[in-house]
């Protein structure tokens, strides 16, 4: 039991000065064996446990008695059993529940008595002087429940600094589906004091459902992790995640959920999506998978000619795999060539073949260079044979002035 100092005795003076008839163990003339026929159940034993509060509170028993109040203000609101109740957390140094407690009693009752109203006040002013505030920061979860020395006191984020009384304070934050923030703080009344929790495991939550209930695998950053629906703590930060697997086609053409994952049946996928997984929170996704019982292939001329679908690239021809049914760009490409389009379409259990031939571009470069060797060679005949023939026609000119 904390040491009973004459301090500590103003809450309690003031309560038993709140009593209507001055007496506190005894109940008053109007609490008679004979008048409490005329009152209720209720209010027969909301009395009853004020005098048992009563009599634990004459003998410092503060705890006892502090239940025994609160058992009877649940049963009939009463001014008086409100002062007591403060006076018994003020005893117990819970001194932030304790100035709480005579707020609420003058919300409740705003027109005290003079005398009795300036004595609460006074004692109000003593215990602000023993509590200090308290705000949480760090990863502190958005919805996690604030336990202060295992007791809740509300939910995160605050929508303002919490009061509680100065000392060595135990603060812990819980969130279903998580480990628990701990942290201890040293409180320091009349002043704002910061509670930094720490998470040892930086995770978040993922829930993934296929939008028809579909059983299917879950592929989570390239790697199987289960079927739907499915959920389980990752990595922060960003994350790649595909369904795939079989549907029965019965199933498929009643779109029905089935109880299980198929093994055979039709092929169903998605597309891959991304998602961004925060700390200490749930992310949820839905993911629509659809029928991919139907395949391609691609060959190409020349061989090796890099395929695009849907302006994604998909690889080199020749390329072999499944789509979603419906209508898909083919784009193929090679260098020195012309890339040829063309849509395709892919039907349901159906496999499509196509054979593609590029054109060859022209080789400006080369025609270029075989201009010039023409021009050249051309030239060189040109040049040879036209001095050839200058210097046998002077020859023969010659020899015609000789004979």
């Amino acid at each position: 039991m904390r040491p009973f100092h004459a301090r500590t005795l103003v809450g309690w003076v003031v309560a038993l000065m709140l009593l209507d008839s001055g007496a506190r163990a005894a109940p008053p003339a109007r609490w008679t064996k004979a008048s409490q026929a005329a009152v209720s159940g209720e209010e027969a034993e909301a009395r009853a446990h004020f005098d048992e509060g009563v009599a634990r509170f004459d003998m410092r028993e503060y705890r006892e008695a502090l239940e025994a109040f609160r058992r009877s203000l649940w049963l009939k609101k009463n001014r008086n059993t409100m002062g007591y109740i403060a006076s018994c957390l003020k005893q117990l140094g819970q001194y932030d529940d304790a100035l709480e407690q005579y707020e609420e009693m003058r919300r409740e009752y705003p027109k005290l008595p003079a005398k009795i109203d300036a004595m609460v006040a006074a004692d109000m002013a003593e215990l602000s002087g023993l509590v200090g505030t308290l705000t949480v920061a760090g990863d502190a979860p958005a919805g996690a429940s604030l336990f202060v020395d295992d007791r809740l006191r509300g939910k995160l984020p605050l929508e303002k600094p919490l009061r509680v009384s100065a000392g060595r304070r135990a603060v812990r934050v819980e969130k279903e589906g998580f480990a628990p923030l701990a942290a201890t703080v040293e409180v320091s009344a009349g002043r704002e004091n910061v509670a930094e929790l720490v998470a040892a495991s930086r995770k978040g939550r993922l829930v993934v459902n296929e939008k028809h209930n579909w059983v299917l695998r879950v592929e989570l950053d390239g790697k199987d992790v289960g079927v739907t629906p499915w959920q389980g703590l990752v990595d922060l930060g960003e994350h790649k995640v595909r369904l795939h697997g079989f549907m029965g086609v019965a199933a498929l053409a009643a779109c029905e959920a089935p109880a299980a994952a198929a093994e055979e049946g039709a092929k169903v996928a998605s597309g891959v999506d991304v998602v961004s997984v925060k700390l200490y929170e749930e992310t949820r996704m839905v993911l629509g998978a659809e029928e991919q019982d139907a395949s391609l292939r691609i060959e190409s001329t020349p061989a090796g000619a890099t395929v695009k679908i849907d302006s994604r690239e998909v690889g080199k021809a020749p390329w072999e795999g499944r789509l979603p049914l419906g209508d898909h760009v083919i784009e193929v490409r090679a260098g020195g060539f012309f890339p040829a389009k063309q849509t395709v379409q892919i039907e349901r259990r159906k496999q499509r073949e196509l054979s593609v031939a590029l054109e060859r571009q022209p080789d400006l470069e080369a025609e270029a260079r075989a201009a010039r060797d023409r021009k050249i060679a051309l030239g060189l005949v040109y040049g040879v044979g036209g001095g050839g023939a200058r210097g046998v026609c002077r020859g023969r000119r010659a020899g015609t002035r000789q004979g």
